[in-house]
């Protein structure tokens, strides 16, 4: 289950006169590098952490070398990459005849850099996400605590264990508005809590919580 909080548009913009509400993702937290490496791999166990990364950093290494050269790089089920260019301030050489023209017709010439990096998501990846998911509104925030208490959290994990058989610490942080790092700490100490219900099995990437 995914969370949503509603936030509001300032007056004046929008369709009307009042602020438009909109639904926005909440976010807990955000996976770097070696988490994305680790999520990969316990998903596909064939493939070694090594070769994991392997793929990803050569596909930044391919990104560079190509996207500046007109090509956009589609990736299936995932979406298209491709480059947003702009302006620098900075004007053409004036020593240079062509630029010398074209100052003289008081036109100026700029210098081009890259931006960015657009990514048009694929569509099949929006279904898939929208059949897999529910979404869910709750009040809370990153930075705030659970809208829950201790008790209501651990029902909460308990409720979707009998359902699933088993809880991820992911799925806890997002079940009970918990940043990652804090339904972590929190799911170590039910663990040791003989009354809580919940242990642990399994280690690292393969790790989930069960009923005792």
């Amino acid at each position: 289950m995914a969370n949503y909080v509603i936030k509001e548009m300032p007056t004046g913009m929008g369709n009307g006169s009042e602020g438009k509400a909109f639904p926005k993702m909440q976010v807990y937290t955000e996976f770097d590098y070696n988490k994305v490496v680790e999520l990969i791999h316990a998903y596909s166990p064939a493939f070694s952490q090594a070769t994991v990364r392997g793929v990803l950093d050569t596909l930044t290494v391919v990104m560079k070398s190509y996207l500046p050269m007109g090509h956009t790089m589609k990736i299936d089920n995932l979406g298209v990459f491709s480059l947003s260019l702009e302006f620098v301030d900075n004007e053409a050489d004036s020593t240079n005849p062509q630029a010398t023209q074209v100052l003289a017709s008081k036109k100026k010439y700029h210098h081009v850099r890259v931006k960015g990096v657009n990514f048009k998501v694929d569509k099949k990846l929006v279904d898939d996400i929208n059949q897999e998911n529910t979404f869910e509104r709750t009040t809370g925030n990153p930075t705030s605590p659970s809208p829950y208490s201790l008790e209501e959290r651990m029902q909460r994990a308990l409720n979707h264990i009998s359902k699933h058989g088993f809880i991820t610490l992911q799925e806890y942080a997002n079940l009970n508005g918990l940043s990652y790092s804090t339904a972590s700490r929190e799911l170590a100490k039910l663990v040791l809590d003989p009354h809580s219900g919940i242990k642990a099995k399994g280690a690292g990437s393969h790790k989930v919580w069960v009923s005792r």
